[in-house]
């Protein structure tokens, strides 16, 4: 079994994109799009995210490339760099209260019948995976 190190992951994704009819929006082509839009993200490739260079790459490997997939495929690289980047809703949250102190204790946070709620639970509540039936009665929705 080989172990391969990959240099330039970028460029390597791109091309691996570009070789294998990247105009067919074939599933597996879409993927290796993905792939590619994904390594943009991960090593922060700036220079990808300027239209004029990537439009550039795109006709130099395939002059025939159409405008309108070019503009596509963009569109969509810019759109998966931008949810790459998105933070996730917090597991923890320190949160201060309006005169800047840090509000002591720990709370629940969730949605119950379409509204979100916060309770305070016990310490012992929050190692053991959530609040009680009891403590979420006391739950404030907003």
């Amino acid at each position: 079994m080989a172990v391969i190190r990959y240099k330039n992951q970028t460029e390597y994704a791109f091309l691996v994109w570009m070789k294998n009819y990247p105009e067919s929006f074939h599933p597996l082509d879409m993927r290796r799009f993905y792939v590619f839009a994904k390594s943009v993200a991960r090593f922060r490739c700036k220079r990808w995210l300027d239209y004029s260079y990537f439009e550039d790459r795109v006709l130099k490997h395939t002059s025939h490339f159409s405008k309108e997939n070019i503009d596509l495929f963009w569109d969509k690289l810019t759109e998966l760099v931008e949810f790459h980047q998105a933070s996730p809703m917090p597991v923890i949250d320190l949160e201060t209260s309006s005169t800047g102190e840090t509000r002591p204790g720990t709370y629940q946070r969730g949605v119950k019948d379409g509204r979100f709620y916060e309770v305070k639970i016990s310490d012992e509540e929050y190692f053991s995976g959530g609040a009680s039936k009891e403590t979420l009665k006391k739950a404030k929705l907003f």
